[in-house]
């Protein structure tokens, strides 16, 4: 099989927006209701619109990526070995980053949110008295985990899949219904925080519709490629229209739209307008940015690179070191005031930097890289 240098390429990209994504949230007002504290210096309403067209796609994205990623793994097969083997290599660095590396970024909220405990004493509670927020940005290998479970049957119709005579057209339109139906019938009744509620099922259908992707994946990038300008004007009209429903529903009643944004308004005796159409826009603005982000990668990244096989590499190790980065970071850097952009960029660079640095230590420990995410460099892994 021929390898699919774009597929990498986006899967690189798509993880590297995951830390300007964590770091914006760190200079926006309502970023304390996430990370307990914000940054002293805070930038305006267009890092809220950067956040919320990020989040729109961004999850959708890693799981679609790593449902494809998936795909290729299964080439050797898809007995108990390999579902060990995944498992395993999703588990170890979920439990070992939950237990220690967290620790820090836990440590840094602590601090920000005046907890007089010496670090010593903070950790040992954060091991013996663990709780569910510890596990903050691991929850995506924990979905992972149980998506792989759940979507093993699915694993077994690999040949099928790859033999089945389906127009790129129907498979997406499918896919998109299901995640459309998903959101519909769920989101009214679970609020979703970070991938539970009602984006554990919608996030499922990207992982089980990255898979099938990968199974016809020459066909849907030609699709993807040949379509690319029309799909991104349409994933930007979509986008527009999302944002202005749910302004119009803040601007009316804030609690309301609020619960219109993250579901569960039913429980709350709330009856948010155009609540049908937003959850139906939702997940097309989804699957619209998806398809494109394949259309660019396609149309521009197919080559040969050495340097995208290392950072494909990197890529699960950089995911679980950088989000305590980012709090440490943030912590730090909100005891100077410089102007926001500068913080901003600055951070932006150190999150980047120390991460490349730690995962550069931890590939010469060997065996121990297996605990940030790493893994031998004689293997090909095109999934997180």
């Amino acid at each position: 099989m021929v390898r699919r240098y774009d597929l990498d390429w986006l899967r690189v990209l798509l993880f590297a927006l995951l830390v300007p994504h964590h770091v914006a949230v760190g200079f926006v007002d309502w970023g304390v209701d996430i990370y307990r504290f914000v940054n002293n210096q805070l930038a305006g309403g267009g890092m809220s619109l950067f956040i919320y067209w990020s989040h729109s796609w961004r999850l959708p994205s890693l799981f679609l990526i790593s449902g494809i990623g998936t795909y290729f793994l299964t080439r050797s097969g898809i007995g108990f070995q390999f579902m060990a083997s995944r498992i395993g290599r999703l588990l170890i660095p979920a439990v070992f980053g939950f237990f220690v590396l967290n620790a820090f970024g836990g440590y840094a909220i602590a601090v920000m949110t005046d907890d007089p405990r010496r670090f010593i004493s903070f950790w040992s509670d954060w091991l013996f008295n663990p709780v569910p927020r510890q596990v903050q940005h691991l929850w995506f290998l924990f979905s992972l985990m149980i998506y792989t479970l759940l979507c093993w049957p699915i694993f077994t119709l690999r040949e099928h899949l790859e033999n089945r005579s389906l127009s790129p057209v129907l498979l997406i339109l499918g896919l998109i219904s299901v995640s459309a139906l998903a959101v519909v019938i769920v989101k009214p009744y679970a609020a979703a925080l970070a991938g539970d509620g009602y984006q554990f099922a919608y996030y499922l259908v990207f992982f089980a519709g990255g898979f099938m992707i990968g199974a016809r994946h020459q066909t849907v990038l030609d699709f993807a490629k040949r379509n690319v300008w029309i799909l991104l004007a349409a994933a930007i009209a979509l986008f527009m229209i999302k944002a202005t429903l749910l302004a119009f529903v803040l601007i009316a009643d804030f609690p309301t739209g609020e619960a219109l944004a993250a579901g569960g308004w039913v429980p709350l005796g709330l009856e948010p307008q155009y609540a049908t159409a937003f959850s139906v826009i939702e997940a097309l603005t989804a699957w619209a940015w998806c398809i494109t982000a394949l259309g660019l990668a396609a149309k521009f990244l197919n080559r040969p690179s050495s340097l995208v096989v290392e950072l494909n590499r990197a890529v699960f190790p950089l995911y679980v070191l950088h989000f305590p980065i980012t709090l440490v970071g943030l912590a730090l850097i909100a005891q100077i005031s410089w102007p926001w952009w500068v913080e901003f960029f600055l951070l932006l660079a150190v999150v980047y930097l120390f991460s490349w640095m730690l995962w550069r230590f931890a590939n010469r420990l060997g065996a121990f890289s297996y605990l940030v995410g790493g893994r031998p460099t004689t293997r090909t892994d095109n999934g997180a």
